[in-house]
């Protein structure tokens, strides 16, 4: 049996595991190897030394070089190599737009669990991570799972952190997310604009995150690729080329810095 360890080279944190039966696919243009068996989930941390946030507006994981660009790359290295171990086998990689449910994937391959904002919680890096994952027809040997910790009996901070009543005792409501509210296209809603003056973001949005019992402890360990690239704050100067932010456009980037002069 072949000994993965050469995956570390290009992933800071895996873990290995069949490829789920009845597995629900999410609507996307990408596609899976036929008959896939195996899945390798990474994890990649982003959070950075603190002086490296001077000035931030924006979410810490859009800080960096476009994470999609970052571990896109990582993958690929990781597939080359795969591919060399196992030849005649079929190796894909995804990171976001993924047509699996990346954050299910990663529990069930054992890399930590969801929490109540919906983002996977890992043990060494909280949830300060980007997910992607490998899908192979190769049949590797899954990585050894232990029992993991869950937000039962946490005080919830998350909850009162959160401005928009997003995050409740029911569940993770998306669509009140901050976040995603920031990158919703037309004009700020007045509340939502509001918000984010209060939070400083002119994308994005850490304070369930920031809040957070296991991220107090998190390791700062991120990726060259994001400590070399790190640009905190966006402005109407800003070049946004190869950042994570870029795919909405100028305009509306634009419509959020805007919004904070108001503040």
């Amino acid at each position: 049996m072949i000994n993965l360890s050469f995956l570390n080279k290009s992933l800071p944190l895996w873990a290995v595991c069949g490829f789920p039966q009845g597995i629900s696919l999410l609507p996307t243009r990408k596609t899976l190897p036929e008959n896939p068996k195996t899945i390798i989930v990474a994890a990649f941390p982003y959070l950075l030394p603190e002086e490296n946030y001077a000035g931030r507006n924006i979410a810490r994981f859009a800080v960096g070089r476009d994470y999609h660009e970052v571990c896109a790359a990582r993958l690929e290295q990781a597939c080359e190599l795969l591919r060399a171990h196992y030849p005649g086998e079929e190796f894909a990689h995804y990171c976001d737009h993924s047509p699996l449910p990346e954050v299910a994937l990663a529990e069930h391959a054992g890399l930590g669990f969801r929490g109540r904002h919906n983002i996977l919680i890992t043990e060494k890096y909280g949830s300060w991570v980007v997910l992607g994952e490998i899908v192979t027809t190769a049949v590797l040997p899954a990585t050894t799972q232990r029992a993991l910790p869950n937000c039962d009996g946490c005080p919830a901070p998350c909850i009162a952190a959160c401005p928009t009543g997003a995050l409740s005792g029911t569940g993770f409501d998306r669509f009140k997310c901050l976040s995603y509210c920031s990158q919703r296209k037309g004009e700020l809603d007045p509340e939502i604009a509001r918000h984010l003056q209060t939070a400083h973001s002119a994308w994005g949005c850490d304070l369930c995150q920031e809040a957070c019992v296991r991220n107090r402890n998190a390791a700062i360990n991120p990726l060259p690729e994001f400590l070399q690239s790190a640009v905190p704050t966006l402005g109407s100067q800003t070049p946004i080329e190869g950042r994570a932010y870029a795919w909405r456009g100028r305009d509306m980037l634009d419509r959020n810095t805007e919004n904070l002069k108001k503040k």
